[in-house]
């Protein structure tokens, strides 16, 4: 040890590698790895914010000129950056003062060496721009190069969270390839880079060494005393610090805009519409080993140009090549070792990045071949590669119906069943077929009275089945509707939205079938006769509805629909127009959806659409929520059926959301004018892990308590671990369909060669998929239509998307509208997918319940989030306390009263796993519920809005407005519902009924009932 030590300085190193300690606390602690643990828990939902980097402070726009994207680029590569390059130089600070203390500084071998600077490297999880300055601090203090050049390399590569996403986000083998290339570079290229170089710049002379000057007294050296050594630790720090600053910062800054003019020159999209060869292959390696990316970058934009069908050779080079080195890894080589020192280390980088990418396309186009003779059981010739009284005098009449006795307390306020416990049995309906978009996002799920007993009843849609209905016994309690839908289940429905489409007041069924359709199941007396059933025209070659909202557009009564088309999602993007949107007027039920409006705009992948009241004039508005590139649309309705699109330059919507899967138009503040809150993927790279709870993969089944169901779960898990959806097909998987039980066997196949023809680009493979197996024909031949392409027009008028955050939109005095998500607390709200606004607790403020999770790989999944709005305008998360966390995958939930109790339930419907229901125990706070009959407009008074007043003067006010639509793949029981909190009435109401007539009740009316307000001709 006396060799090693120097220890006259003893307490001077203490000081160091205390402060080693201190830095790599904080570090690790506070900043590297809950990052690290954002972008894992988020998977594949991150969507970066700018080429560069996460997260952008300067959003870049369509329009803007090449120097302010450039400029944009670099400051948003600065701010992403500016933490982890702040310990990347404290550190090399520190490591280079810690040598000063040592006599010994490297081992007498090359790998010993090179071992010693992955020991270093690998553990503190800085990006290889981040470790530059630490490999010239140890550099600087005498190491060896290859010690220098281990640690640089290994610390972006073999940190242990980005390995997980590693693994988690790519097959198997793409992984494995990396964390070898990685290894090979470490243990076997840095000592034979060495080897090459001069003695003079394999390790500095000793001359050049950091070092202190020993202590002397009485001419022998003597240990410093701790004071000393304090000062003297502190003064050599600071030097150091220096020393490194201004060797590495201002080469920061020209890496980062060298970087900025690469990623705006060079766009990911450019390299995707490039063929694969060996010239493009190097010219890739080139940009990747030369790109100054923040860490976890490689893995993020590597796996998202993997699912857009980037050519598995070159998704090889950027996985490999892509934060491992950096123009600023070669600045700080050169300007430390020598230029040749980083000529050659990215030498080795490009030419192991163009070996891998070369070998990887050879072998997959290999494999490929040999994987579609198992799944096609045939021989196949090469595949090529490619990329009161009213004001109308109406007659009023209001019923009271006092609502049953609360339910007893529980340990929370909401228990959690499964809902075959209360009588709703439809089983786990799920297999490897539904591993795809849209099966994966689940199947809706509504309440509605449908035989007019006054409670709500349930129905759920099924692609296996047809359809699931459950009738209520007034007590929470259900049981099968006894009759039958045999001709349903071919249909695959996936939507079953009650609305009374022919206004004679019992709930019509409005259906969306994958592929097939869209029809209506007529309730006749609360019965059904599926013979019956009619079919509603739509847009020619529509794959499915996937969306749906009811109100009266028109002003003539009934109630007309707003289909919200979706075609492949989540590998084509960008639509043709077989999914344009449109609204079918309700002119003569008889001849539904023959009589439309187009909307205009672009089409969408739409999973939301709302009609509401927006600028409460008495007309329907409309937005579509859209997914991905094409934005989300808002129109203002002009009460005769026809719609005005609301473009940018309208300067009426600031922004909204990229993957919107829910939009709620609701009064948040109790000030009588909605605010809108859209919803999508909402967690940022930033900070998200401690807003979002989650749980392990691997305990999704364990809570199921039905045995059958837990199996299914478990089956299909077990699936999941290596099946990974899209362009990310692995040509092994092919093996595996045999090894599947019986029933999945073929629909593994089926998926398998779908993936195979999406990734390889070529439709043709599609007609290797059986004929029995229609959806995974449906799922190929759909990715291959035509878009339509974005035009420059469509781009300057859309209204600007943002990422990674959910939008909440208030509406100011002029019509404008201003964003305010995280003032409210709103913005995070992890994969967002259904979104229930409602008063759970009664004490007079709306709260918001957020479902979410995905299928997609990951590691985590999250829990559902109930949001308590507090009286402020501040939402505050209390899931766990309430009763409401739970981690099933959640796509879509209905909201009614089961038990007619006075309170909010919730049935839920998951993904891979049993539907629930959450009763309602809250014991505190007064309610009221509306529910109407409208014999002048549409029956159920969908499209009415109510203002209720209370409290000691009458002042206190709420809105509600009666919508269906808006969520996803949900529809809410028809019922107004207020909590009052202690006030035990209300004073007055007044009802803005859907035609447009207003009518005020001004006779109080006590909480604690539902009022039944019917209208008639007087």
């Amino acid at each position: 040890m006396r060799s090693v030590l120097d220890q006259s300085h003893i307490y001077r190193l203490g000081f160091a590698l205390l402060t080693i300690a201190i830095i790599a606390g904080f570090f690790w602690g506070f900043s590297r790895y809950p990052d690290l643990d954002d972008k894992a828990i988020m998977s594949g939902a991150i969507q970066l914010e700018d080429p560069l980097s996460f997260e952008a402070i300067l959003p870049l726009q369509d329009g803007m000129p090449v120097w302010q994207k450039v400029l944009y680029t670099w400051i948003n590569w600065l701010y992403t950056n500016h933490r982890g390059m702040t310990f990347g130089v404290l550190f090399g600070a520190v490591f280079l003062t810690v040598f000063r203390y040592l006599r010994r500084r490297s081992f007498s071998g090359a790998f010993s060496n090179t071992m010693f600077g992955m020991v270093l490297g690998a553990p503190l999880g800085v990006c290889v721009n981040c470790a530059a300055p630490i490999a010239r601090g140890l550099y600087a203090g005498g190491t060896r190069a290859e010690t220098t050049l281990a640690a640089m390399v290994s610390s972006p590569t073999l940190n242990i969270v980005v390995l997980t996403m590693l693994f988690s986000i790519f097959p198997f083998y793409l992984a494995v390839t990396k964390v070898a290339l990685s290894l090979f570079v470490i243990l076997v290229a840095v000592p034979l880079v060495v080897r090459l170089l001069p003695a003079n710049e394999v390790q500095l002379p000793e001359d050049q060494w950091t070092s202190c000057p020993l202590p002397v007294a009485d001419g022998l050296n003597v240990r410093e005393d701790v004071g000393s050594a304090l000062v003297g630790f502190a003064t050599d720090f600071l030097k150091d610090f220096w020393y490194i600053v201004k060797m590495t910062v201002p080469l920061m800054f020209l890496a980062g805009l060298l970087g900025a003019l690469v990623a705006t020159f060079v766009p990911p999209d450019l390299i995707a519409d490039t063929k694969f060869s060996v010239p493009a292959a190097i010219a890739v390696a080139a940009i990747g080993t030369f790109m100054p990316v923040p860490i976890a970058f490689d893995v993020v934009v590597t796996g998202a140009l993997l699912n857009g069908g980037l050519d598995i050779g070159f998704v090889m080079i950027l996985l490999f090549t892509l934060g491992i080195f950096s123009v600023y890894s070669f600045f700080i080589v050169a300007g430390a070792i020598s230029g040749r020192a980083a000529f050659l280390m990215g030498g080795v980088i490009v030419l192991v990045g163009v070996v891998a990418g070369v070998a990887m396309d050879r072998w997959h186009n290999y494999q490929t071949r040999k994987a579609l003779e198992i799944l096609s059981n045939a021989a196949t010739s090469f595949i090529g590669t490619a990329h009161a009284a009213g004001a109308d005098g109406a007659r009023i009449e209001i019923e009271r119906r006092p609502f049953a006795a609360r339910s007893p307390a529980g340990d929370k306020p909401f228990t959690r069943l499964e809902a075959r416990e209360a009588g709703i049995d439809k089983p786990v309906e799920f297999s490897m077929i539904d591993m795809w978009p849209p099966f994966w996002n689940g199947r809706s799920v509504a309440a509605a009275d449908l035989d007019n007993d006054g409670d709500q009843d349930i129905i759920m849609a099924s692609t296996r089945k047809g359809l699931y209905l459950y009738e209520n016994d007034g007590k929470g309690r259900f049981s099968a509707y006894p009759g039958k839908f045999g001709r349903l289940a071919n249909l695959a429905v996936f939507k079953a939205a009650p609305a009374d489409l022919n206004n004679d007041g019992w709930p019509d069924l409005f259906l969306a079938a994958y592929e097939k359709g869209n029809f209506i199941l007529w309730n006749n007396q609360g019965r059904f006769d599926e013979n019956a059933l009619q079919a509603v025209p739509n847009q020619d070659g529509t794959m499915l509805t996937l969306a749906l909202a009811f109100a009266d557009v028109d002003l003539d009564g009934s109630l007309d629909a707003a289909l919200g088309n979706w075609a492949a999602g989540w590998y084509r993007r960008v639509p043709g127009e077989e999914s344009r949107n449109r609204v079918v007027l309700n002119k003569d039920p008889g001849a539904f959806g023959k009589t439309f409006t187009q909307l205009p705009g672009i089409p969408g992948e739409t999973l939301s659409l709302l009609l509401t009241d927006l600028d409460l004039d008495g007309r329907q508005d409309l937005i579509s929520g859209n997914d991905f590139e094409v934005p989300d649309m808002f129109y203002f309705g002009d009460g005769q059926g026809g719609f005005k699109l609301v473009q940018r330059s309208d300067g009426v919507f600031p922004f909204t959301t990229t993957t919107t899967m829910a939009v709620k138009n609701n009064d948040l503040d109790n000030d009588g004018i909605p605010e809108i809150y859209v919803a999508q993927i909402a967690g940022r790279s930033s900070g998200v892990s401690e807003r979002l709870k989650m749980q392990d993969i691997e305990k999704y089944c364990d809570a199921i308590r039905h045995e059958g169901d837990r199996a299914v779960c478990r089956e299909n898990m077990a699936i999941k671990a290596w099946y990974k959806s899209g362009n990310r097909f692995d040509p092994t998987y092919a093996s595996k369909c045999g090894q599947l039980p019986e029933a999945y066997q073929a629909e593994c196949k089926a998926m398998l060669v779908k993936d195979l023809a999406i990734q390889k680009d070529d439709p043709k493979i599609c007609r290797y998929i059986k004929k029995d197996q229609t959806w995974g024909r449906a799922y190929c031949n759909m990715h291959f239509k035509p878009i339509r392409p974005l035009t420059d027009k469509d781009k300057a008028e859309n209204i600007q998307q943002i990422l990674e955050r959910n939008v909440l939109l208030v509406r100011e005095a002029d019509g404008k509208y201003r964003e305010a998500a995280v003032p409210f607390g709103l913005e995070v709200g992890g994969w967002s997918w259904d979104v229930k606004v409602a008063d759970f607790n009664h004490d007079g403020w709306q709260d918001m319940y957020i479902v979410n999770g995905t299928w997609v790989p990951n590691e985590v999944t999250p829990s559902n989030l109930y949001f308590e709005n507090d009286g402020t305008g501040k939402f505050v998360e209390r899931s766990g306390s309430v009763g409401l966390e739970d981690y099933f995958i959640t796509a879509a939930s209905a909201l009614a009263d089961l038990d007619n109790d006075g309170d909010l339930d919730m049935v839920v419907a998951t993904v891979n796993a049993p539907n629930l229901v959450f009763m309602n125990n809250a014991q505190g706070g007064n309610t009221i519920a509306f529910e109407f009959r409208d014999h002048l407009a549409n029956r159920f008074g969908i499209g009415n809005r109510m203002e209720v007043f209370y409290g000691p003067d009458g002042k206190m006010k709420q809105m509600r407005e009666l919508q269906l639509g808006g969520g996803f793949q949900s529809f809410d029981a028809p019922v107004l519902h207020f909590g009052l909190g202690d006030h035990e009435q209300v004073v007055r109401a007044v009802i803005h009924w859907s035609n447009g007539t207003r009518t005020v009740l001004d006779e109080p009316m006590s909480a604690g009932a539902t009022y039944r307000v019917t209208r008639t001709a007087n």
